[in-house]
C-alpha cells in the first residue's frame, strides 16, 4: 500500500477491525517514511465473477451497475438516507451470491436475490424492480409474478 502523502510503498497497519456488517475491513495505517496515518476500507471483491445473460452472453460482474438498477428502482419512492440504503442492499445481495459458490451465475439468479431481498426491505422499490427485471407491460404480466411472491409467503 502506498502511503496517501508521500507516495512511499512503507506502511504499516497499526488498528484494523471489521464494519458493523462485516463487509469491509477497516485499516488504520501508518507511513514509515513520513510518519503521517491514514485510513482505508477493504471490500469484497467480486471481479472474478462472470454473469451470465438471457442472451447467454457473458460479462464480469459490475457492483455499479447492480447498484444503478436498484437505484432506478428506488427513484420515485421515499427511501429515507437512499445511499446508505442502497450500499446496504448491494452488500447483502453481493453476500448472497458468495454464499453460491459459483464462478459464473445466471442474471436470473441475481434478479431472484434482489427481489427476494428488496421485498423484505423497501415493498415500493422491490415493486418497481420487478417491472425493470421481469420487463413488466400489463396487468396481468404484474399479476402472475406477483402471486409468484404471493405463493412463497403461504409456504
Amino acid at each position: 500500500m502506498n502511503c496517501l502523502y508521500c507516495r512511499k510503498p512503507l506502511t504499516a497497519v497499526v488498528n484494523s477491525r471489521s464494519t458493523k456488517d462485516s463487509s469491509q475491513i477497516w485499516r488504520r495505517r501508518k507511513c514509515l517514511n513520513c510518519k503521517e496515518v491514514f485510513t482505508t476500507h477493504e471490500v469484497i471483491d467480486l471481479s472474478q465473477l462472470v454473469v451470465i445473460k438471457k442472451s447467454g452472453k457473458a460479462e464480469k460482474y459490475s457492483r455499479m451497475k447492480l447498484y444503478s438498477g436498484i437505484l432506478k428502482a428506488s427513484q420515485s419512492s421515499k427511501v429515507t438516507k437512499r445511499e446508505l440504503f442502497l450500499d446496504k442492499v448491494t452488500d447483502e445481495i453481493e453476500k448472497e451470491i458468495l454464499l453460491l459458490k459459483q464462478k459464473r451465475v445466471e442474471s436470473s439468479i441475481i434478479a431472484e436475490i434482489v427481489l427476494r431481498i428488496l421485498r423484505k426491505r423497501h415493498t415500493p422499490t422491490f415493486l418497481r424492480f420487478i417491472t425493470y427485471c421481469r420487463d413488466i407491460s400489463t396487468d396481468n404480466q404484474m399479476k402472475r409474478e406477483l402471486s409468484k411472491y404471493l405463493t412463497d409467503d403461504k409456504n
